[in-house]
């Protein structure tokens, strides 16, 4: 055979090999990944150490750490669970797969909820895969990102989380994943049941709809949890024996090895509840068991990380074998290797010189891009003046208009109004059936006084300089509040101090735009004016159960107004975000620096 033929079996035989053990990477990864899933933390380990993944495709390689995360983090190796997902989420980047990446910022924001004392911010995270989540106006999505916002203020504001879960809630009955409804009834139980909030039977009821779910899919674990939970709760009420008797229906269930920390963390409730009962007999029963399970798990992890150091061995050993082997033919391989390598620099030079060329060209559209966005920002900036100097005009011409009807008309009818009554005094000359006729004018010009005194004390539009934004907010409404026909709530947090005016006037201005809003198109029966401050922030969700519009089409609904307050919030470097689907209802947040 000749040299010519003998090349081309042997590139052949590379190739072939290279595709076979590629397809054996990716076979062994899914087997991996069976492991992981079926929570096999041991099996899931030795079938790591058989993955090279300097010989994997890109998208293996990206999964592979994506399961190791997975894997650290069901056996509570939270820091190195975190890195793997960092890298995970790099590997996707790079193969584009954006998906895959909102789905890796998710369990990066739940793992650093769950982290004691952690110092790494979750929000960036979080941030991005809320606006994965808008842009693809999926509920599954956003009902994810509102639960992960409502645990992320569970600690600093119970009743902000409060309102998240019920969002993610709302979201998720627009699909089918009932699993996920019984995980967010499950986190609103535990706020309800928190120590700021206190409504103990709304916890309870809440977890028994979550139990339900999870006893009809047969989920252990997750009905372990509900018990535990409503122990929690139990005690929390002062109801000791109903307390233990759902701590006891948690400790018959098996667990899993790998939950083990669970039952260590319900033997403290139950030892704690006990106490409470005084039956300190049980309480020392209860702390052995929480001690004998903690020293269980710490001998678990020795032995896993022992297996861990066997296996990289074995591991490192094979390695070197097969260095070995592959010195060997070496030598006859070597001309091969560099006939293929001269074919691959070919390519790679050329592959360069189209690379570069199409950076260049990248960079001329992103510096065109720019100078659009320049342009456009530029124009955005005059617009929102524009509306600005209008706003204030209007203000302007308000106030000058109560002042003209205060200080000319409301004088002009006073001192009419003191003429009458002298003639009125002198009026026995007069014939008596005129009586009548000067009571009904006098009458009309009290009236009269009245109303242009009315409009002169409301030029601030109802912002009362001695009351503030949210008594004047309160005070519009219960105006608009008809029974059986529209309730409106007003809740407020931490706007214990007043605000600069002209920010107040503002802000009841749209408030005041989207309520007019809501009686004229939502055909609601409810709406709710939620006011919060956090620091240099204030938190404005206004929520109705009406009819619901597409947001999308706001530039087509004339008479709402809703296009100006945005712009408005723009300018006072604000965030505007409507939430609506038709037949659904309407929450509008808006987010304000102050």
């Amino acid at each position: 055979m000749s040299k010519k033929n003998i090349l081309v079996l042997l590139c052949k035989a590379t190739l072939f090999c290279s595709v076979a053990f590629s397809y054996s990477q990716s076979s062994e990864i899914n087997q991996f990944e069976k492991a992981v899933k079926n929570n096999e933390y041991n099996n899931a380990i030795l079938l790591s150490k058989k993955i090279d993944k300097k010989k994997c495709k890109a998208a293996d390689k990206a999964k592979f750490d994506y399961l190791f995360g997975t894997l650290e983090e069901e056996n509570n190796k939270d820091n190195l669970a975190f890195n793997d997902y960092i890298i995970a989420k790099k590997e996707y980047i790079a193969i584009d797969s954006i998906d895959k990446v909102a789905q890796i910022n998710l369990k990066i924001v739940a793992l650093l909820l769950a982290i004691n004392k952690n110092k790494e911010d979750y929000d960036p995270f979080l941030n991005e895969y809320i606006e994965y989540a808008k842009l693809k106006k999926d509920p599954n999505f956003l009902s994810q990102s509102y639960m992960e916002i409502g645990k992320s203020f569970y600690n600093a504001d119970p009743f902000l989380a409060l309102y998240y879960f019920k969002k993610a809630e709302k979201e998720n009955l627009k699909t089918s994943n009932e699993v996920f409804l019984g995980k967010i009834l499950q986190n609103l139980g535990a706020t309800y049941a928190h120590d700021k909030i206190k409504k103990f039977d709304s916890a309870i009821f809440v977890y028994d709809k979550a139990l339900l779910i999870f006893k009809k899919r047969n989920l252990q674990n997750f009905i372990f949890n509900i018990y535990t939970n409503k122990g929690v709760a139990f005690n929390k009420k002062k109801e000791f024996n109903k307390a233990l008797l759902f701590f006891q229906k948690a400790d018959s269930i098996q667990l899993k090895e790998y939950n083990q920390k669970s039952k260590e963390i319900l033997y403290g409730f139950m030892a704690d509840t006990y106490k409470n009962v005084g039956n300190f007999k049980k309480a020392l029963e209860c702390i052995e068991w929480q001690k004998k399970l903690q020293n269980t798990i710490n001998e678990k992890e020795q032995s896993i990380a022992i297996k861990e150091i066997q296996t990289k061995y074995e591991t490192q050993k094979k390695e070197l074998e097969n260095l070995n082997l592959k010195t060997k033919n070496e030598h006859e391989m070597l001309w091969i290797y560099i006939f293929i390598s001269l074919i691959i620099a070919g390519s790679t030079v050329a592959y360069l010189k189209v690379n570069n060329l199409r950076k260049k060209e990248k960079i001329a559209i992103q510096e065109k891009e720019l100078q659009n966005e320049r342009l456009e920002k530029a124009l955005k900036d005059h617009e929102l003046e524009s509306i600005e100097s209008m706003l204030q005009g209007q203000e302007k011409e308000r106030i000058k208009i109560a002042n003209d009807l205060h200080d000319n008309l409301g004088s002009m009818l006073v001192t009419l109004k003191l003429n009458f009554q002298n003639i009125k005094e002198r009026r026995d000359t007069l014939k008596t059936e005129e009586d009548r006729l000067y009571e009904k004018t006098d009458s009309l010009l009290e009236e009269a006084y009245q109303k242009v005194r009315t409009i002169a004390h409301t030029k601030n539009a109802g912002v009362i300089a001695n009351d503030g934004l949210v008594p004047a907010v309160k005070n519009i409404a219960d105006k608009i509040s008809l029974p059986g026909k529209l309730n409106v709530e007003v809740i407020a947090f931490g706007l214990d101090t007043r605000l600069e005016n002209t920010l107040e006037v503002s802000i009841f201005r749209m408030i005041q735009e989207i309520l007019t809003n809501i009686i004229k198109h939502s055909s609601a029966n409810k709406a709710t004016i939620q006011l919060t401050k956090h620091d240099d922030s204030l938190n404005i969700i206004i929520e109705d159960n009406g009819i619901g519009f597409n947001p999308s089409r706001i530039d087509e609904m004339e008479g709402m107004g809703l296009n100006n307050i945005k712009k408005k919030v723009q300018y006072m470097n604000g965030t505007f975000t409507i939430d609506s689907f038709e037949g659904k209802g309407t929450t509008i947040i808006i987010d304000l620096p102050i």
